[in-house]
Parts: structure tokens; sequence; C-alpha cells
């Protein structure tokens, strides 16, 4: 009860500060478990659902039923990719390391600046991603309305959502038109053709990133044979302060053979990771795209039809002979054709309704910021680790000043 009460001291001030009408936080992740578990605090103003405040478990692989019943069920919503699920990481005490690791690295001189420690208070953990995605979609207002989140949210079981199998009309066949490019607006091709774009480009970028992990991880493998080169050598060596200095250099070796494969680590957890969901997003976005053309194609082909039926109709009209179970057919065939075109132009107006806003207004910013950031994460990262072999060189400097002084 007394956790109830602190949830609804949060609701009520985050309502003061324009809280959004759905809203679900990660508290905490169980890692030790093949399918980890995400605790998830769930406040909501929406009138639809039972509880207003409650803390839920689901398991990653809800998560990813969760998404494919929102793609399935909503043709008219852009539904951003799940990222995959991550991994935690920890530290050789066994505590859990945060998604920027690399941060930790820092001295403690560097983590006491003023500037510094705001950076780490907003550093997120290693379910960053997650969490993004979960505020995309309870953000958005359509998938707000969805059943399927509401079961999410307030199933006492965890969720396992159940789809609707669409009747197949048996004695109608699906036809379909071929669109032409005058059929839809120049920024629609346009679109697309950046969309593509982006999408060729990053399947480009992979290869390359590939290669550089590659090259810093033969790196690291060079420096520790030096490492081990040195060590042999030093053995033999009889000169105390040669001897000394070996042992100095050795150890510098094998600090710089650790570090450069973290900056391989984390280069692939920044930019090699996100290259990769981006591909999967623009291939996701294109898919809106095809939905539309798709919808537009059903509603020229259902209209084509009842255009056809209207034209038989019109020729029993005109006829001498008339069959009277052939007109009926006719008329029913007509009746039954426009409520297909009705159907078609209703569902081609709502997805063409939402779809600049969903692409346009949701996609290509959200796309912006997650490269932004994780460009930002790359380059901090591989200057925090750079700077770890410039201080490691310096202090073998300083230990050999000393020895000799």
């Amino acid at each position: 009860m007394a956790l109830e009460d602190g949830h609804q001291d949060e609701l009520t001030i985050t309502n003061d500060r324009h809280f959004p009408q759905l809203y679900l936080q990660i508290t905490t992740v169980d890692y030790n478990r093949k399918d980890p578990v995400f605790w998830i605090q769930a406040l909501t103003t929406l009138v639809k659902y039972r509880h207003k405040q409650r803390r839920i478990p689901r398991y990653y692989s809800e998560l990813e039923k969760l998404h494919g019943h929102l793609t399935a069920t909503l043709d008219d919503v852009y539904i951003p990719v799940l990222p995959i699920c991550p991994q935690a990481k920890y530290d050789k005490q066994g505590h859990m390391l945060s998604r920027y690791w690399w941060v930790q690295l820092i001295d403690q001189q560097r983590q006491q600046n003023s500037e510094h420690e705001e950076e780490d208070r907003l550093l997120p953990n290693s379910d960053i991603k997650i969490q993004h995605w979960l505020d995309r979609i309870a953000n958005h207002e359509r998938i707000q309305q969805s059943e399927g989140l509401r079961e999410f949210v307030e199933s006492e079981v965890g969720f396992r959502p159940q789809l609707n199998k669409k009747k197949s009309s048996k004695s109608k066949r699906r036809h379909s038109a071929t669109i032409r490019n005058e059929d839809l607006e120049p920024e629609f091709w346009i679109l697309n053709e950046q969309i593509d774009a982006f999408r060729l480009y990053l399947g480009q970028l992979l290869p390359c990133l590939s290669r550089v992990a590659l090259e810093q991880k033969g790196s690291a493998e060079a420096w520790m044979d030096l490492a081990s080169m040195w060590i042999t050598y030093g053995g033999m060596e009889r000169h105390p302060e040669l001897f000394i200095i070996y042992k100095y250099i050795v150890r510098v070796c094998q600090q710089v053979h650790s570090i450069e494969l973290l900056q391989e680590i984390a280069m692939n957890e920044t930019l090699g990771e996100e290259v990769e969901y981006q591909i999967r997003n623009a291939l996701n976005a294109q898919g809106i795209m095809t939905r539309r053309l798709s919808a537009l194609s059903d509603y020229f082909a259902s209209r084509k039809r009842t255009e056809s039926s209207l034209r038989n109709v019109e020729r029993l009209k005109s006829s001498s002979n008339i069959d009277r179970d052939q007109a009926n057919d006719a008329i029913a065939e007509l009746e039954y054709a426009r409520r297909v075109e009705h159907d078609a132009l209703q569902r081609y107006e709502r997805i063409d309704s939402h779809f600049d806003e969903d692409l346009e207004k949701r996609y290509k910013p959200q796309t912006a910021s997650d490269m932004i950031t994780s460009i930002r994460e790359y380059a901090k990262s591989q200057l925090i680790l750079e700077k770890q072999k410039l201080a490691a060189w310096q202090n073998m400097l300083s230990s050999i000043k000393h020895h000799s002084s």
C-alpha cells in the first residue's frame, strides 16, 4: 500500500509537468535468465486502463510478442523495430556496468569535475534502447488506443496476445492494380529513394566497421606479442636498471593490449549495433510505404471492379431479353463491388492520412537522434580509451624517471 501511495505521488507530480497519457519506465532488469525480465513501472491517465499505476514484470519475449501484435493489428502506424535484447556486463568485482562502461575507466580526479559528474548522472543503463522503444510506443497517440498494449500493461499472468484470424473470401478473388508514379505525390517517391539510399549506405558501412574492428583486434594481439618478446629478452638482461625498465614496458604493452580490445568492443556496441538496427528500421519504414502502395492498388482494383459491374448492369438493362436470375446476380455483384470499393477507399485514406506524420515527424527525427547519439558515444569511448593509453605511457616515463633518480 505504501508503494502504491508513492506511485500516486509520482503520478500527481508528473501530471503537473504535462505527464503523457501513458508512461512506461523500466526500473530494474533481471539478467540472470535466458529470457531477461524487465520490471516496468506503468503510469497512465487513459480511461480504458483499470489501473492508473502498477509495476509489471515482462520477459523480453513478451516485448517481442507486443511488437508483433502491434505490427499485425495497426497497419496505419509506424512501429519502430524492437532493439535486440541487451546483454549485461560486469566488472571484476561482479558489479553491473552501465551501458557507457568506458566512462567508468576515467580516473577519480576527472570524475570529480562537475561537468562530467552531470554527464555521468545522465548515463543510462544497458537497457536504454529498450526504454527508448517503450517511450516511442507509449507516446504514440494511435498506439495508445491499442487493446493489445492495454493487455500488455494490465495482464496479471504475462502477455499472451491472440490475433483474430481474418476470414478469407472463397468466392471472391483479390485483384491488384499497377501504380504509376503520377498516382502519388512526388514527395512520396523522393522519400522512398532517400530511405533506400540511407539503407544501402549503412549496408556498405557495416563491412568497413568490421574491418576496423578486425584491425583493432590484430593490433591488440601485436601488442601482446611485443610484451611476450620483452619478457623473453628481459629475463636474460643482467643490467639492473634495464631489467626494471623492461618490466615497465611489458606492463604498458599489456595495458595497451587490453585497451585496444576494449576499443573494438566499444565500437561494436556503439556504431556497429546502431547501424545494424537502423538497417532493420529502414526496411520497416519502407514497409509502411509499401502498405500505402498496396492500399492504393487495392482501391484502384476495387474501383475497376465496380465500373465493370456497373457496365454489366447497364448492358442487362438495355437488353430486350433479361433473365431475372442473371439480373439479380449482376445487381448483387454491383452492390458487393461498391462495398469493397468503399472499404478499400476508407483503408487507403486512413493509411494515407497518417503516412506523412509517422515518417516525417517520427521516423526521420528518431533516426537522426539515434545516429547522433551513437556517433557521440563512439567518439567519447575512443577518446577516453586513447587517453588511458597515453596515461599508461606517461606513468611508465614517470616510473623510469623516479627509478633513475
